[in-house]
């Protein structure tokens, strides 16, 4: 719909530029109203250009939305953009720390005013907020399940009976926001595989709220495992989904392992006690409070490695993406690597292949490690979709567990169309001030041309006139000359009949110059007319007389440089039975 308004008004300057250029071929056109037209072209194209570039502008931002990562210690904000040749552009960003709060859900304010402060000292463009919720608020399955139709499926959801047999959730299932997407089918076994996620609409709520004291509108609610795998599109990662890839987020609030391969995720929790958490999150001089943690960290690591393995027949995964929070992330990765001597540890840096403006860069700079942003840029990746682009998006790229997902992109929706309604309208009443300006203006200026140009026509009128009499003269003296026809034979009946109708169809715009009988069926005309349409009208006349089997123009042409009269070549063939009618007269007048 917006490349067509965009196509719409991108053509009217070359509406007016088109009118100047066909003037200019007029032969009493005037250079200086060619220039005048272009002027208004050039008017209408700027204005042209900047309503599509509002158009543009405004469609965007519907579009756009702000990254909001939420953790004890603090937030972070991250808006992104993309190039034509999608190229990732970080755009604002703005990370603020907080007196740590173990329960988010009772100390709402900190978060509040960090996120109202960060908004206004990013100067972000959008109120869309996608944003993250803690893996340990979140449960996430795959479940193998009977082949349905989409229909049986969503009446089987309607009925609150689906989720309740397949899934064994702590409460009811009224008290979670569930988000399902099926991920595969298999005919042949009649199974299907779905990923479910689910949180409880308690902590759901908690984070919204938040948001929406701090002025923002949540859109996205993902987990947070997710929007780290998200981040990862800022990479452009060939080969990222055909191999399995495993993220691990280690720190002093969560810790979790996520194992993917396509759409199928895996994810399970480490245990770290609340004093391994203490130490992680204190920055260490050297690596020996670290290691016993981090050795009981591995094996949780390896156990769930080879559980993947075995659940998924999946390849082994020889990668393993390092995600920190603590001031310990250098320290962190040597020792991971030192133990995990078959994979390789990496440092998740998600800014490694963005473009990141200088102002920016230094806001990075300035934390620890960027491996801390790794959620927040997964999260501003994300899209609103209010028009469903991404519908066939499927399984960890498309997660929202807002409860009212569907009401929140509908009611954005349609404001964008209202908007883009009243914009038209706006368009319109510019648009069609522009082009009645324009035509007054033209017309004004056409008008005062003519005028300027009204003795030359008079002049040429009078020529014409002058032509016409000419014209007339030769005319009454043809007639005469063809009355002597009236004496004819009996056998000339026919060529004076001939004669005659050729005469008097000439009308008052034709004059006869000559005319040639072969004595048999053919005649030539030649002769001068006003115009060609009038040598046309002559010879659709003669052809009317049915004396003729053929009337031919044979050649028209001007009769002399700098005038306007025609000459032109007729050819005629009588029809046969005339001819026969003639010569058996001829044969009875001899017999007797």
């Amino acid at each position: 719909m917006f490349k067509s308004i965009t196509n719409i008004f991108s053509s009217l300057g070359s509406i007016f530029s088109k009118k100047g250029s066909s003037s200019s071929a007029s032969p009493t056109g005037v250079g200086g109203t060619n220039e005048k037209k272009s002027f208004f072209g050039k008017l209408v194209a700027k204005v042209s250009t900047g309503i599509i570039d509002s158009l543009s502008k405004y469609s965007v931002q519907q579009e756009e939305v702000v990254g909001v990562d939420i953790g004890p210690s603090g937030i972070r904000l991250l808006q992104l953009s993309q190039t034509e040749k999608e190229e990732w552009i970080v755009e604002k960003l703005t990370a603020r720390h907080v007196d740590r709060v173990e329960d988010i859900k009772v100390s709402q304010g900190p978060f509040v005013e960090a996120i109202k402060i960060g908004l206004e000292s990013g100067k972000f463009t959008t109120t869309n907020a996608a944003v993250s919720l803690p893996v340990s608020s979140s449960i996430v399955k795959v479940i193998a399940m009977p082949l349905m139709s989409d229909l049986e499926m969503k009446n089987a959801i309607e009925f609150n009976s689906l989720w309740e047999n397949l899934t064994q959730l702590p409460g009811t299932i009224d008290e979670y926001s569930i988000f399902h997407q099926v991920i595969r089918k298999d005919s042949s076994s009649n199974m299907m595989d779905v990923l479910f996620v689910a949180s409880k609409l308690s902590d759901v709520n908690a984070y919204i709220d938040i948001v929406t004291q701090a002025g923002l509108q949540p859109v996205v609610l993902d987990v947070k495992c997710f929007a780290l795998r998200n981040a990862f599109e800022t990479m452009a990662l060939p080969n990222i989904a055909q191999k399995p890839m495993a993220i691990l987020e280690i720190g002093s609030h969560e810790n979790y392992l996520l194992v993917l391969k396509g759409d199928d995720p895996f994810v399970s929790d480490l245990f770290l006690s609340n004093a391994d958490k203490a130490i992680l999150g204190v920055k260490q001089s050297d690596t020996l409070a670290l290691a016993p943690i981090i050795d009981r960290y591995i094996l949780q690591i390896r156990q769930n490695l080879t559980a993947y393995q075995n659940r998924f027949k999946s390849d082994k995964v020889d990668s393993i993406f390092i995600v920190t929070d603590t001031p310990n992330s250098e320290m962190i990765n040597k020792v991971l690597s030192e133990k995990l001597t078959d994979l390789t540890v990496v440092n998740f840096n998600p800014f490694s292949k963005m473009q990141i403006p200088a102002n920016v860069q230094s806001k990075i700079d300035a934390e620890e490690n960027n491996s801390s942003f790794a959620a927040v840029t997964g999260l501003a990746t994300r899209k609103l979709d209010i028009f469903g682009y991404y519908q066939k998006v499927t399984g960890v790229k498309n997660i929202n567990l807002l409860p009212n997902r569907e009401g929140v992109k509908s009611s954005i929706k349609n404001k964008f169309i209202s908007g883009i309604f009243a914009i038209g309208i706006s368009i319109a009443v510019i648009v069609f001030g522009i082009y009645a300006f324009s035509s007054y203006y033209f017309q004004s200026s056409s008008n005062q041309e003519a005028l300027s140009d009204y003795d030359m026509l008079k002049m040429e009128i009078e020529q014409l006139q002058g032509q016409y009499s000419a014209l007339i003269s030769e005319k009454d003296k043809i007639n005469e000359q063809l009355k002597l026809s009236e004496t004819a034979t009996t056998n000339q009946n026919i060529a004076a009949k001939v004669l005659r109708e050729i005469a008097y169809q000439a009308g008052f715009n034709i004059v006869l110059t000559n005319l040639d009988f072969n004595g048999q069926e053919k005649y030539e005309v030649k002769g001068e007319a006003l115009s060609d349409a009038d040598v046309i009208k002559y010879i659709t006349r003669v052809k009317e007389t049915e004396l003729f089997e053929n009337v031919v123009l044979e050649k028209s042409s001007l009769a002399q440089e700098g005038s306007t009269i025609k000459k032109f070549v007729v050819k005629l063939i009588i029809k046969p039975e005339l001819i026969n009618s003639q010569l058996v007269e001829v044969n009875e007048e001899v017999e007797e």
